[in-house]
């Protein structure tokens, strides 16, 4: 047997304790590995619920979209629309809905859901602020394109400036021009005389060309009218205007000195007998800027300010219906701050009479609930000239303001519409809502402070 030399001895030690360090450094470093790597797993496991519930908040936002716009009327007090509700792959999403109780009626509402998800105890929360939109925001709405069994065509020289909805079907004569966004709750469209066109692409037919500037889409929701002002009424009983019988309503006039111009006034008086007394009234003065009328109700003048008329019959247009900020043809002028809105449960009537034979001007949104806004007596008589208005045009039934055989009119009125684009800023005091829900602003926050 070889005996090993203390060389020999000594170089066997040395390797030894080499490998001992280098078994120590290694498991120093696999230990820092596997502890780096836990915490990327628990950061990454973190990151992960932090997503999800994320995404639980928005889902449970969707769903309180959703919830709303199925209330017959807005909530009127804050309220939990979901709680502690279970997400499809665990955790869980709440959903509290405040309500801007500052507000009096309803149209002035501003609403703010908190939503809230949590999974594995992370929690994210999103506050998304909504309001109902209004009716005004129209540049013409109809629940149905027809008047009784007879269609309402749309035709060359036609044009719409702003967004466009009806619950019924579009009939289409020639090549009108849609400059906003175009929706029905119809399948299809109709092309002069009956033919029928269910898909966007297949304009042209049979000579019928319509632009449809910002697209339009088939079978969208239907957005159901109002059947009558019942919130109006109470507002023009507490800080408006409440007359009772059939009446005149002259703006921008008063009873001191008949016939005078006075910007920022309203008068009026029973229309039966005719020659009763006025009572003016400063535009400014009301807290609430709503006139509501029991009965029929006759307007004419010039408005500086803002105010929503309302008839509980019809609304018959008399003359000329001006902003005081426009020129002679309507248009408002830059700066303009007049805003009106007429409103009629029945029918806005532009009236067969000696002031409306020769043009008609009328700056206003309108809005008949029951049934129409038309020209009386548009299947008689010379043509009137040209109907222009600045604003737009709410019915049930669309109306007929004028008759034509080709492009020519040959009864009533040919149509000079043009929206009023700045009613997507602000609208007429009090004006009806379309029970749809629009978000406005979103951010994501821990803040739990009442937003209102």
């Amino acid at each position: 047997m070889k005996r090993m030399t203390r060389a020999e001895g000594g170089e066997a030690g040395y390797v030894l304790v080499v490998v001992m360090v280098l078994v120590f450094v290694i498991g120093i470093v696999g230990s820092a590995f596997f502890s780096m790597a836990g915490r990327e797993t628990v950061a990454s496991h973190r990151n992960q619920n932090a997503q999800r519930a994320f995404w639980l908040a928005e889902g449970g936002k969707a769903r309180a979209m959703r919830y709303l716009s199925e209330l017959g009327s807005p909530p009127v007090a804050d309220l939990f629309i979901f709680q502690d509700v279970a997400g499809p792959d665990g955790g869980a999403y709440t959903v509290h809905c405040a309500v801007d109780t500052n507000a009096l009626w309803a149209t002035e509402k501003a609403f703010m859901l908190d939503c809230i998800g949590n999974v594995g105890g992370i929690e994210r929360r999103i506050r998304q602020r909504v309001r109902m939109t209004s009716f005004a925001q129209y540049a013409m709405f109809t629940d149905n394109e027809s008047n009784g069994s007879t269609r309402i065509w749309h035709i060359t020289g036609d044009m719409i400036g702003g967004r466009l909805h009806t619950n019924g079907t579009l009939n289409i004569s020639g090549s009108p021009q849609f400059l906003g966004r175009v929706t029905t709750a119809s399948d299809h469209m109709i092309g002069y005389r009956t033919l029928w066109v269910g898909d966007m692409n297949d304009w042209p037919v049979g000579g019928n060309n319509p632009t449809f500037a910002e697209g339009a889409e088939l079978n969208a929701p239907q957005i159901p009218m109002p059947a009558a002002t019942t919130d109006l009424r109470l507002q023009s009983q507490v800080g408006g205007v409440y007359t009772v019988p059939e009446s005149d309503l002259e703006l921008g006039v008063t009873g001191v000195q008949v016939g005078t111009p006075t910007p920022g006034w309203l008068r009026y008086r029973n229309h039966s007998p005719p020659n009763g007394d006025w009572t003016s009234v400063r535009i400014s003065s009301l807290v609430n800027s709503v006139f509501y009328c029991g009965g029929d109700l006759h307007v004419q003048g010039v408005l500086d300010g803002e105010l929503t008329v309302v008839s509980h019959q019809n609304l018959r247009i008399v003359d000329d219906i001006r902003y005081q900020a426009s020129d002679a043809q309507g248009v408002p002028q830059p700066g303009c701050n007049d805003m009106l809105g007429l409103v009629a449960e029945r029918n806005i009537i532009f009236a067969d009479n000696a002031a409306n034979q020769n043009n008609l001007v009328v700056d206003a949104v309108l809005m008949a609930l029951d049934t129409s806004i038309q020209a009386e007596n548009y299947t008689t008589g010379l043509p009137r000239g040209t109907l222009t208005i600045w604003g737009g045009l709410v019915q049930r039934f669309r109306g007929a303001v004028g008759q034509f055989r080709g492009s020519t009119i040959i009864h009533g009125y040919r149509k000079n519409y043009h929206y009023d684009p700045r009613v997507t800023g602000r609208v007429p005091p009090s004006f009806p809502l379309t029970g749809v829900y629009e978000e406005t602003d979103w951010e994501e926050t821990w803040d739990e402070s009442y937003p209102f």
